[in-house]
């Protein structure tokens, strides 16, 4: 509905690959909405890849299987939990929270009220992925 519950920004030392960051930030958002006690997620991830490999059911043999088990296991916690893929295009919230996120040097969370910077650009995603 274009709305945004709750934000993070966290910062991860020594990722292997863009691959596996994306697995991990679908991790921390997860973990993140079980600590907020949400019951229904709908998680938005920048990596078709990862979405896929982790709604699939089949066996995962690639250098992040365990962080999609693992993201298999924390969806289980769920009432309703969705994935979604959403491309560069649609997903400036997300990068411009990162470039945020990289500047502070620190792990920051918003519950609520989203920061400036990332309401303009959900915005933004909201209309061009479901325009008027």
């Amino acid at each position: 509905m274009g709305q945004t519950l709750v934000a993070c920004s966290r910062l991860t030392s020594w990722v292997p690959s863009a691959f596996a960051a994306e697995a991990l930030a679908v991790i921390h958002g997860l973990r993140f909405a079980l600590d907020l006690d949400f019951q229904s997620v709908i998680l938005e991830g920048g990596s078709r890849s990862v979405i896929q490999k982790i709604v699939d059911n089949g066996k995962d043999l690639s250098e992040i299987s365990a962080l999609t088990w693992e993201a298999k296991e924390l969806a289980k916690s769920f009432r309703f939990c969705r994935f979604h893929f959403v491309d560069r295009s649609g997903n400036k919230a997300a990068h411009a929270m990162t470039r945020d996120g990289l500047r502070r040097d620190e792990d920051r969370s918003w519950v609520e009220e989203v920061p400036d910077l990332a309401t303009v650009t959900v915005d933004d995603d909201y209309r061009s992925v479901d325009p008027p």
